[in-house]
C-alpha cells in the first residue's frame, strides 16, 4: 500500500470505529442493534491496519492498536481503493462489494450483518462536513469525532512522519480543549512524540483553549469558521502560554498535506 494510503486508512479506520463506539452511547438505533450481543469484530485493510471493536454488556468499546486474541466476526477491505470509498457516501453497498471481490465478510448467520449494519449507521457521522441540521444530541456526537479525528491524525502522523517529529522536537506541552457544557480532551507534544487523550481533564496543562459551545466547536472544525474572528468575539479563549497554543496551530498545518490528500480522494 502506498504511504499515503496506508495513513489514510489508518485515520479513516481510527474515526470510523471510534464513531460507532460512541454512537453506542448515545444512538438508539445503534443500542437496539448490539442489544444482548457480546462479541469481538476484527476491522482490516489488505496491507494496512487491523483494529478491533469490543461489544459486551450493551456498550462498544473501541481502543486504537488494542490487539484481541480472538474474534466472532471479521470484515476485511481487499482493496484500500475501496475502503477508502468509504469516504465518499453516507451508506455503502456491501452486496455490491462482495460480489466484486473487494471485502470478505465472515461472521456467524446469527450476528445477522452486524459488521455492515454498524459500519452504515456509523458512516453518515464519521464523514459529517455540512455544519448543520443536527440535533442537540447528534451535534455532540459529531464534535467528539471531529475533535477525535483531530487527536487520532496527530498519533498516527507523528509515528511515521519525520518533518512532523522534527517539528515537535524540542517542544513540550500539554494542550487542554474544552468546549463548555460539551467534550473534553487534551493534546501532549513531548520532544518529538504526540499522545492524545479524549474525556479527560490533564490536571495542570500548559495551555486552555476553552470554546463557549458545540455550535461554535462544530462550526470551527469542519472548517465553517474563523478561528481569529472567534479569538475576537470571545467564542474561543486561551489561556497560558498563547506560543505554545500558536505551536499547535502549525503542528496542525503539517497534517493538512493528509488531510488534503483525504478530501481529494473523496472527489474520485
Amino acid at each position: 500500500m502506498k504511504y499515503y494510503d496506508l495513513i489514510a486508512s489508518r485515520m479513516l479506520m481510527c474515526v470510523i470505529l471510534y464513531s460507532i463506539s460512541e454512537l453506542s452511547k448515545y444512538n438508539n438505533e445503534v443500542k437496539n442493534r448490539i442489544k444482548d450481543h457480546q462479541l469481538n469484530i476484527q476491522f482490516s485493510v489488505e496491507d494496512g491496519p487491523i483494529e478491533y471493536l469490543e461489544i459486551k454488556n450493551d456498550k462498544i468499546l473501541f481502543e486504537r492498536r488494542k490487539k484481541l486474541t480472538s474474534f466472532d466476526a471479521r470484515i476485511h477491505f481487499k482493496d484500500e481503493k475501496a475502503f477508502l470509498k468509504i469516504l465518499k457516501k453516507e451508506q455503502i453497498n456491501f452486496k455490491q462489494l462482495l460480489s466484486e471481490g473487494k471485502i470478505e465478510i465472515n461472521e456467524d448467520p446469527k450476528y445477522e450483518n452486524i459488521c455492515v449494519d454498524l459500519l452504515n449507521l456509523a458512516l453518515p457521522y464519521a464523514n459529517y462536513t455540512k455544519g448543520e441540521n443536527l440535533s442537540a444530541e447528534d451535534e455532540l456526537v459529531v464534535v467528539k469525532i471531529l475533535m477525535y479525528a483531530m487527536l487520532s491524525g496527530f498519533q498516527e502522523i507523528s509515528e511515521v512522519d519525520e518533518n512532523v517529529q522534527t517539528e515537535m522536537k524540542g517542544t513540550s506541552v500539554i494542550v487542554q480543549f474544552n468546549i463548555t457544557n460539551g467534550p473534553q480532551c487534551y493534546y501532549y507534544f513531548n520532544d518529538g512524540t504526540f499522545t492524545g487523550f479524549m474525556d479527560v481533564q490533564h490536571p495542570n496543562p500548559t495551555v486552555n483553549i476553552v470554546m463557549s459551545d458545540l455550535k461554535s466547536a462544530l462550526a470551527l472544525l469542519t472548517g465553517q469558521g474563523n478561528a481569529t474572528r472567534m479569538l475576537i468575539k470571545g467564542t474561543i479563549q486561551i489561556e497560558g502560554d498563547t506560543a505554545h497554543a500558536a505551536k499547535l496551530m502549525s503542528l496542525q498545518e503539517l497534517i493538512s498535506d493528509y488531510q488534503d490528500y483525504i478530501k481529494a480522494k473523496r472527489r474520485k
